[in-house]
Order: structure tokens, then C-alpha cells, then sequence
């Protein structure tokens, strides 16, 4: 169960710990668990106060919660965001800034921080942008914090696990948030490579269908031969698994890594890309 941050108490030697935390439309959600101890995991969020403006309601929301500023060893902030662009792995940084202003992600007058998540494994590269106030409020309250976009996570761990079998897959995950649910969709061809990467906002489960169905059409997937897989919200998961089975013949729930078991159980209810951050290095 998530607990509440009141109840969260600092660790004794948190040099011997880490942190992630998930930036979310808000909330804010934390989980930390111990380098080497098993079944350590704790978790605890945080809602957002509406009526600040810019970074002030995560920065109220930090200072409420006193066992995040503890020196831990090291401190991951993955931001979850619908803004973003993949591009192939050999774009610099400087292409990726403008590569964002073409496509009208970011303004040029006012693009804020430009962060680039490379995906070695897929060859490609996330770009994005955060506002330069929520960076520089991350930067200054954690010790060289690892920023990253939610969406470069989920490449790095499914773009490994692609590699098994001969189909095409897709992977669709799927996150809740105070009743605002977003699914995560990665398409990659027999081969293994990235075909595409998106995120939609999605209210009915009806909707889920018509991403994941539009989706795999626009990647060039077969909803007859090529493989499905869900993971995250498991209410939002197991109530559209049965619909998707109607249309597609190969569904089925991504198995959790084992190894994040050592954590604790709680990692089963933790931000999926949160708990896959210590596989994906």
C-alpha cells in the first residue's frame, strides 16, 4: 500500500539508499528502498496543490515530505509528459532543440530546459523539454539528480526484452492518476527495432482500444500475428484485456521483472517505470 509521506521516516544511512520520484499532472509519487537490503521499498505520494503556480506546488510539496532531502546515493526524477520526440541515436543536442521547435512541442522564445534520454539499446534518443524553474528547483534541492522523461524507461527495459521471439510487438502501459489515465505505446517490428512512441490521454476504456488498434496499424503491426502486451493500472488492465482479446490474438499482461521483487511487494503497486529504473542501468 502507499503510505502517507507523514509516515515516511528518513532512512539511518541513506548514502546506502535511492530515491525516484514521478512528476505527474498533480501529484507527485516517491519511492526509495535500500542498495543493500531486500524487501526495503517504501512509497508515498504527494497531491499538488492546484492553486500554486510553475514549480511552487512541487516545491511545497517537497518540503512537506523532510526525508526526501536526505543525502541519498543517488536520486532519479522521471517526468511524465506527453511532449516529447524520438529521434534516431546520432541527433545532438542541438538538433533536438530544434527538431522540438519544428514540430511546435516547445516554443523557440521559451523552451525551457532541453533534456536528451539516450535509448542505446533502440539506437534512438528522447528529446524534451522541462521549464527552466522546475529544473532548476530539481537541480538545487537534490544532489545531481538523473532527469528523465517517463517514456525513456519503458524503451530501455522493452527494447531488451523485444529481442525475444520473431514478431512484432506492442507494448501499451498504462498510468492513473487521480482519475486521469494516459497509456504509453511502443511498437517495435520483428526485427526489434523502434517503429514508433507515443502517449494519448484516455478516459473510457473504449478509447484504449482505438489507440492500441490505431497504433499498431500506423507501426505496420498484425493484430492477427504480432504480440500485445499490458502493463501498469491493473483496474485499467484488467478491464481492457477481455476487449482487446476480441480484436487481437496475442494478449497478454507483461510478466513484472523478478528482480524488482527484492524490493518488496510494494513494488507491484509503485510507478512501473520507477520500479524498472535500477534494470535499465
Amino acid at each position: 500500500m502507499t503510505a502517507h509521506a507523514s509516515e515516511i521516516t528518513a532512512p539511518e544511512q541513506p548514502r546506502l539508499w535511492r530515491l525516484a520520484i514521478q512528476l505527474e499532472p498533480g501529484l507527485f509519487r516517491a519511492v526509495m528502498w535500500s542498495t543493500v537490503e531486500d524487501a526495503s521499498l517504501r512509497q508515498f505520494s504527494i497531491p499538488l496543490d492546484p492553486t500554486l503556480r510553475g514549480h511552487k506546488a512541487l516545491e511545497e510539496a517537497v518540503y512537506a515530505a523532510p526525508v526526501l532531502l536526505s543525502d541519498f546515493a543517488r536520486v532519479d526524477v522521471v517526468v511524465r509528459t506527453s511532449t516529447y520526440m524520438v529521434l534516431p541515436g546520432a541527433v545532438d543536442v542541438s538538433a533536438a532543440r530544434d527538431a522540438l521547435v519544428y514540430a511546435c512541442i516547445v516554443d523557440n522564445a521559451d523552451a525551457g530546459e532541453v533534456f536528451v534520454d539516450k535509448i542505446s539499446s533502440a539506437d534512438v534518443l528522447v528529446a524534451w523539454a522541462l521549464d527552466a524553474a522546475t529544473a532548476g528547483f530539481l537541480a538545487r534541492t537534490f544532489r545531481n539528480p538523473a532527469v528523465h522523461c517517463h517514456i525513456a524507461p519503458l524503451l530501455r527495459y522493452f527494447s531488451r526484452k523485444t529481442l525475444l521471439g520473431n514478431s512484432g510487438k506492442l507494448y501499451a502501459h498504462i498510468n492513473e492518476c487521480g482519475g486521469r489515465r494516459e497509456i504509453d505505446l511502443m511498437a517495435f517490428d520483428a526485427e526489434g527495432s523502434l517503429a514508433m512512441a507515443a502517449t494519448h490521454t484516455v478516459g473510457a476504456d473504449t478509447d484504449v482500444l482505438y489507440y492500441v488498434f490505431a497504433f499498431m496499424k500506423q507501426a505496420g503491426l498484425d493484430a492477427r500475428n504480432d504480440e500485445l502486451l499490458i502493463c501498469g493500472h491493473q483496474a485499467t488492465r484488467d478491464a481492457v484485456m477481455p476487449l482487446l482479446r476480441r480484436y487481437a490474438a496475442y494478449v497478454m499482461p507483461v510478466i513484472f521483472p523478478s528482480a524488482a521483487f527484492r524490493a518488496g511487494r510494494d513494488a507491484l503497486q509503485a510507478p512501473f517505470p520507477l520500479v524498472i529504473l535500477p534494470l535499465c542501468e
